[in-house]
């Protein structure tokens, strides 16, 4: 089975694989970007759990700093590549914590929320920006349309410039 496949296994009105199929097949893709490397090398060495939960909206959800959750709706399931990105999302997530990037106590002022959460989020959104790009650069996963999709979970900004940005190196 070549990496490609999981576009094969997420078809509209087709029953979802198994969770570890699905888990196994997103991680096995992101291997194929430089950075994707970087969080599947995360996960097994620190052990990350990764759980799929049924979720009305898609949703990525890192409770513990060795346990991430996807969550969508089974019945409209999320595409593939979708799938891949929320993934890689929510990994560089783990990484941040693991890293010592907290969000802070609930008992500090709004500005350090502010601030500690934009930056988090910020560099997590960069770190998709460049997984999306270095998967849709290749041809095996150009059916994945990894930089449509990333417009369409609301990143067109963060996509255009990071696009922008890039090109000038």
């Amino acid at each position: 089975m070549s990496t490609a496949d999981l576009n094969d296994f997420l078809q509209p009105g087709q029953p979802l694989p198994s969770d570890q199929v699905m888990i196994s097949k997103a991680l096995e893709i992101l291997e194929s970007s430089p950075h994707g490397q970087q969080l599947t090398s995360f996960v097994e060495k620190k052990g990350i759990t990764i759980k799929i939960m049924a979720t009305p909206q898609p949703t990525a959800y890192l409770p513990d700093k060795k346990l991430v959750y996807i969550g969508f709706n089974r019945n409209n399931a999320v595409s593939p590549s979708r799938f891949i990105l929320m993934l890689a999302g929510i990994l560089r997530e783990a990484q941040q914590e693991a890293a010592g990037i907290k969000h802070p106590s609930l008992q500090a002022p709004l500005s350090e929320h502010k601030k500690v959460s934009l930056a988090k989020q910020e560099d997590k959104v960069w770190y998709i920006c460049t997984v999306a790009t270095e998967l849709n650069d290749q041809e095996s996963f150009a059916k994945y349309n990894f930089l449509d999709e990333l417009r369409k979970m609301g990143h067109n900004e963060s996509l255009d410039l990071y696009i922008k940005q890039e090109r000038k190196k």
